[in-house]
């Protein structure tokens, strides 16, 4: 399982930030892994395992952020979309979801998977590695899961999040705890949560709930 995971993270990284935002984990990424990238079939299959739901829990997640009909969404980092469905539910048909990735193919994928589960209010956003292009202070929530150890120049992509969300709007970061777990990358590449803390609140955040129910990973919630 560790060697699946650590090949689902080298992925991701080409997925969302691209090597040229991250190049030291381009190589940590070709020491840590024994097989060839899969194909964008065989990375949305592994994002969508059933066994990640077991320690991801993505139902409780969005349940605890106690999303209100009407709020607007932003899943940066969306993959497959594998939380935007339960944000398309929590927010209700008066509320809207963007679904943010960098890779096209995976933008396509998430355009083909809103009409079929007719998700009229999730829009796929195609983004740049180093600006998700949110429109300004529209946002109630940005939510990253599994993502954040990847962003290169985190104070500048912090800012933007800021200016993107709205007065009293908050920020979500789930990520791995840099210990050894049974999922997740080498815990080279994670951050402490006290270092995730620091900048965060650096850039003018406060620390608006922490919950420890995940068995791999620090879920924070951040206020404007």
């Amino acid at each position: 399982m560790r060697k699946r995971y650590a090949l689902w993270f080298a992925v991701i990284t080409v997925s969302f930030f691209t090597l040229l935002t991250c190049p030291l984990f381009a190589q940590q990424s070709i020491h840590n892994t024994e097989h060839p990238p899969r194909s964008l079939d065989g990375y949305i299959k592994m994002l969508e395992s059933s066994d990640r739901g077991t320690w991801q829990m993505p139902q409780r997640v969005v349940e605890s952020l106690v999303i209100k009909d009407g709020d607007v969404v932003a899943d940066i980092g969306a993959g497959s979309g594998y939380f935007t469905g339960f944000f398309s539910k929590a927010v209700g048909k008066n509320g809207k979801v963007y679904a943010c990735d960098i890779e096209k193919g995976m933008i396509d994928y998430l355009g083909e998977r809103v009409i079929k589960e007719k998700l009229d209010n999730v829009s796929p956003v195609l983004c740049k590695p180093d600006d998700p292009m949110l429109p300004e202070a529209s946002v109630d929530l940005i939510f990253i899961c599994d993502t954040y150890h990847h962003i290169g120049n985190r104070d500048a992509y912090i800012s933007l999040l800021m200016k993107y969300l709205k007065p009293g709007g908050r920020l979500v970061i789930v990520d791995f705890q840099k210990r050894e777990t049974p999922e997740g990358p080498p815990v080279s590449m994670r951050i402490a949560r006290e270092d995730i803390v620091k900048e965060i609140t650096d850039a003018g955040f406060k620390l608006y709930a922490d919950f420890y129910f995940l068995p791999y990973q620090y879920f924070l919630v951040f206020a404007k």
